[in-house]
Parts: C-alpha cells; structure tokens; sequence
C-alpha cells in the first residue's frame, strides 16, 4: 500500500509541472504564428539567452534580428512578447489601460518596496500626482545654481588629479557615479553626502550588485522562484546588498527628520541655516506630518526609488554619451566649439539654466548617443485585457517587452545604425520618423519623471568636461554593453583625459 502511495505521489510530483506547462500553452494559442524560438517544456528558452548581463544582450540582439520586430521568447513558464516595431511600441506605451508593469518588476520590492517604479493602480497614480512638482524647471533651475555647478566642478578638480598622476586611461563610470550620488542626494533629499571627497563606493557597488542579481532573476527560468533563489550562490551577496542600500537611506531620512523638525519648531530661522531645502524628501516629510497617511516605510520606498533612478541611471547616461562623443572627433569638436561659443572657454563658470538651452547641437549629439546607447535598453508591460495588434489576438498579462536597444539598431527604423550621426535628430528629419522611434525615458503615462533633471545634469557634466578634457577612448579596453534594469558596461567606461590648456 505504501508503495502504490509513494508512486501515485511521484508521478503526480513529476506530472503536475507538465500538465501546467501545457494548459499555459493552450492559454497562449492564439500566439502560435508570432515567430520565435522553439520553447523546451517548463524552461522554455531560458537556456538560449546566457547566463550573463553581456550574453543577455547579445541574445536579444539575435533573437531580434532572427524573428523580426514581434517575436515571442519563452523564460522559463513566463511568455514574453518582444516588441521593436515603433508603432507597437506605441499602442503600449500610450495606452491609458495597459499601465502595469510587468511581475518581474516585483524582483526590486524587497529594495524598492512599491514605490513609484513598481506600484500600479490609485497608489501609483496618487504618487505620481504628489511627486511631479517637486520637478517643476523653476526648481530644476535652483537645482542648476545650487548644487550641479558645484558638484560637476568638484568633479572636474577629481579628474584633473586623476589625469596628471597618470598616464594611462581612466575609468570614469565609477567616479562620475559618486558626483551624481552627491547630486542627487544634495537636490532631492537635502543631504551633503560628499561621496565625491570620500570616495566611499560601498553603497554604489550594493548598487550595482543588486541590479546584476536581479537582472539575471528576471531573465531566469529558475532563479525567479524565492526557494531556488535562496539556495542558489547569489543569495547571500544579495542580502548583504540590500541591508547596504536600506542602511544608506534610512540614515539619511532620520537626518533629514531632525532637520526638518528643527526648521518646523523654529519658523524664523532662515532655511539655509539647516540646509537648503530638499525638493523630494521635504514633500514627503511634509505631507506625512500633515497626515496624508505616508509611513516611514512609504517615504524609504520613495526615496529609494529616487536614489537609485536619480543617479544609478543618469550616470550610464552621462558616460556613454561621452564614450559616444570620444569615439567621434569631428563631431567632438563641433560640440567644443559651440560650447566656447555659447558658455566661453572657462569652465569652472556656473553654468545658468537658459545657457543649457542654448546649446543646439549639444541636444541633438546626445540624441544619437542615446539611440545607440539607451540609458534603460528594455521596458516591460502586463497586458490588463485582450488585446489585438497586427491581427494578432494577444491575451490578458502577456508580458510585452519593449526592447529599445534593439528598436534602435533596425535598419527599418535607423538606415545605416552603427553610424554615429547626430543629424539623424535635426527637425526635418525626425518628422520623417514615427514619433516612438525613439523613447530612452520611456514614454506616454508612465514616462520617466524625472527626465528632465537627468538631462539638465548630463547637458551640464559634459558643458563643463568637454572644456576642460579633449577625450578618447581606450581602444585597448572596450566596453562590455550588458542588459541590466540599465545599460551597464561590466567592465566601466575606459577613456584618455588630455587637459585643453595645456
């Protein structure tokens, strides 16, 4: 008897993984002539995508370019439906309805809680609502004054140092990384953390380790389940990552805390005598001391959200550019000669707001370095209903996955992609274009926030660089272009800093 028992429940044991996998099957039938790779039983195509950020990339780049601009890639049990077809991007993106992102967005809640990256429904909607004018341009052109003009020359003094005690290249990602945490932490959340002059990475590297795990969870076939996860070798690196990033801004919150009571029980006492005030941190503290219901855990997931986004992202958006820039001299020194013309040749002068919006050209060179270096290569949606494009009936939470990195490299879209080509985004050109070609903050509803502040950042670290450094790249140290939550080069961004007066 209790042998019949144990092989009814081993064949039940064995069965049921199958029996699922292929009543998911039939859930997903009316995708059967969306091209794609043959999907293996319960693992799907998980074996064919690699097990790097790198390999990841390089995967999607050839399933892409193999099954055109509507395919379907099985991860594990997870159907994903990749889309680089500028008119379905969007469908997608533009939609009122489709605003979920997809669960693999639930990997960053046990560091991002449900903050607005991740949350969906009336939470994100209220967030978003609360959070948007704390990016007003009259607040980013304090921004600009106070604290950008100050950090980036910090920067450049780093540099410097850096590029006279050396003559080898120099790998910027990991300082330009410490001049955007000072940015953002000084702008958003009223705290001088002078990472610059520490130069302590701790809470950079938990940065880029959690995103490297999670990366590789969500293209998984396996490591998305917690119980697998928890006995695989990264588990324990990712847990130390996290104590490392709550660390980080709970301290800060707790300062900020006894700050912005002390201004509150003192109202005469002049804001600047505390610190100036924090665009971000302040509103939550305020609209939770006027009790709107905002937690403690409610403003960390905020702030964390912010601390990543605002300085993880905007930092491999500055330095491809750059790398984009020192690839290309001729296009380098146009750049060099309308910013003599436009700021003079002294770059350690604050940079003011309408002088950023002066630099034509400037806009249009970073332009072309985002289409071929999207600051976030990959955005996925949940399907909230039925929905029907090409013909094509596609089910309710169908993981759409927009692959902008790939959008940007087809020659349906791009003629001659590989070309670096500025001119690509001059007026009459564009209007050529459907308009969601080209979306590196994402686009419609849940567009990126805070995009304008990156820009404002980027727009003035390479107004104030590219005056004081003609730069190069290291031919002998290329960069290794992964697919993590942003575009990450395993290796840093190597470059040549020769100084212009000398």
């Amino acid at each position: 008897m209790f042998a019949l028992t144990f092989l009814i429940t081993t064949i039940v044991i064995l069965c049921t993984p199958l029996v699922w996998w292929y009543l998911t099957l039939a859930k997903f039938s009316s995708l059967s002539k969306v091209p794609g790779p043959t999907p293996l039983p319960i693992i799907g195509n998980s074996g064919e995508v690699g097990t790097t950020t790198v390999d990841l990339l390089k995967s999607f780049m050839h399933l892409n370019k193999k099954y055109g601009s509507v395919m379907k890639i099985w991860l594990g049990p997870r159907l994903h439906l990749m889309i680089t077809k500028p008119e379905v991007v969007d469908f997608f993106l533009n939609s009122n309805v489709h605003l979920s992102k997809s669960n693999g967005y639930d990997l960053f809640k046990p560091w991002l809680g449900d903050g607005l990256l991740v949350s969906t429904g009336s939470k994100w909607k209220t967030r978003r609502k609360m959070i948007t004018p704390t990016f007003h341009f009259k607040i980013l052109e304090k921004f600009l004054e106070s604290s950008f003009n100050k950090q980036i020359n910090i920067l450049l003094d780093v540099l410097l140092k850096e590029a006279s005690t050396s003559d080898k290249s120099i790998e910027i990602h990991s300082i330009i990384n410490l001049c955007s945490l000072d940015i953002i932490c000084e702008t958003a959340f009223g705290t001088e953390l002078n990472a610059q002059a520490k130069c302590n990475p701790k809470y950079v590297e938990a940065v880029t380790g959690f995103l490297e795990i999670f990366t590789l969870r969500f293209f998984s076939g396996w490591l998305r389940n917690p119980l697998i996860f928890r006995f695989s070798d990264k588990y324990k690196r990712y847990v130390e990552y996290l104590d490392i990033l709550h660390d980080f801004t709970t301290t800060i919150i707790k300062k900020r805390k006894e700050e912005f009571k002390l201004l509150k029980d003192n109202p005469k006492m002049n804001e600047e005598g505390i610190k100036r005030r924090a665009a971000l941190l302040d509103m939550l503290l305020e609209v939770s001391d006027n009790g709107k219901n905002l937690t403690d855990e409610d403003i960390r997931e905020e702030v964390d959200t912010f601390m990543f986004e605002g300085h993880d992202t905007t930092t491999t958006s500055i330095c491809f550019v750059l790398y984009a820039i020192a690839q290309n001299p001729e296009i380098q020194q146009k750049v060099y000669e309308e910013l003599i013309a436009v700021l003079g040749p002294d770059y350690k002068k604050e940079i003011k707001y309408g002088d950023i919006q002066e630099l034509k050209y400037l806009d249009i060179v970073i332009k072309e370095a985002h289409r071929l270096y999207p600051p976030v290569p990959l955005i996925e949606r949940s399907l909230e209903e039925d929905c029907i494009i090409d013909g094509i009936k596609i089910p309710k939470d169908t993981n759409i996955s927009i692959f902008l990195y790939g959008m940007n490299y087809s020659s349906e879209v791009y003629p001659d992609p590989h070309i670096f080509d500025p001119e690509r985004f001059l007026p009459e050109k564009q209007a050529k274009r459907h308009n969601f070609a080209y979306v590196p903050f994402s686009a419609g509803p849940r567009n990126c926030i805070g995009q304008k502040f990156a820009l404002l950042e980027l727009k003035a670290t390479i107004a104030k660089l590219l005056r004081c450094f003609e730069i190069s790249p290291n031919p002998n140290i290329p960069p290794q272009i992964g697919m993590c939550s942003v575009l990450k080069s395993r290796n840093g961004i190597h470059m040549n800093l020769k100084r212009r007066d000398q």
